[in-house]
């Protein structure tokens, strides 16, 4: 199924590109507001802006291109997540020329022709991080370790004396706090609710980066009581 959509992709690719003209990022970003022309422009995928929206830049060697929306013409319900579409990716896009807000100068509502998958695709969601998070100056795992630790040493032995260890999972969000603690793996009631105050009482993380904006990533961590 997937052999055939891509067959049907590329054959509409070919379809649309054989009537329209390709232009570079700077060719294209000379253009005038009334032209109302669909133009092809090629490149590789520098920056996703916002999932939500299906923005991000397009750059070849002339500049750096916003395309600011984007449909796959052979499933056009299809979005901008399930397109898979990362940084490093290369694409030909088919669009229009546009100014909004009167300064910002983009390519809106794009069609995707096609899609070739950069190295970006076989990294691991971490890898990909412009910026991994850290917790006091460490970065990454480091940070992760230093974080458990900061954890155990605020620990209060509960009073009924119980032993046991509870893992916790959390989330660093884009301010860098601690959010959405819970209990994945618990023991007694009293190591779980002394492991959720110290969590939740986290100081603030440096949250980690992606495409230059901030994102949230999920830990989990074993609290000891001994």
């Amino acid at each position: 199924m997937k052999r055939i959509l891509s067959l049907i992709i590329f054959a509409l690719a070919a379809n649309i590109a054989a009537a329209q003209t390709q232009l570079t990022v700077k060719e294209f970003l000379r253009l005038s507001e009334t032209d109302t022309t669909s133009y092809i422009v090629k490149g590789v995928v520098s920056k996703i802006r916002s999932t939500t929206s299906g923005s991000f830049y397009l750059q070849d060697a002339t500049g750096t291109l916003l395309v600011y929306g984007i449909i796959d013409p052979a499933n056009p319900k299809l979005d901008f997540k399930k397109l898979d579409i990362v940084r490093s990716d290369s694409l030909a896009v088919l669009g229009r020329f546009t100014i909004y807000n009167g300064s910002t100068r983009e390519m809106k509502d794009g069609r995707l022709l096609w899609k070739v998958d950069g190295p970006e695709h076989n990294l691991s969601f971490m890898e990909k991080l412009d910026r991994q998070p850290s917790f006091k100056g460490k970065k990454g795992q480091e940070g992760l370790e230093a974080f458990s630790k900061w954890v155990q040493a605020h620990l209060k032995k509960p009073a009924d004396g119980a032993t046991g260890t509870v893992i916790v999972s959390f989330v660093v969000g884009r301010n860098g706090g601690v959010q959405e603690v819970l209990i994945e793996k618990g023991a007694a009631p009293s190591l779980n609710a002394e492991a959720m105050r110290v969590v939740s009482k986290s100081p603030k993380w440096k949250p980690a980066k992606l495409d230059g904006n901030t994102v949230r990533i999920t830990y989990k961590i074993s609290v000891v009581f001994e």
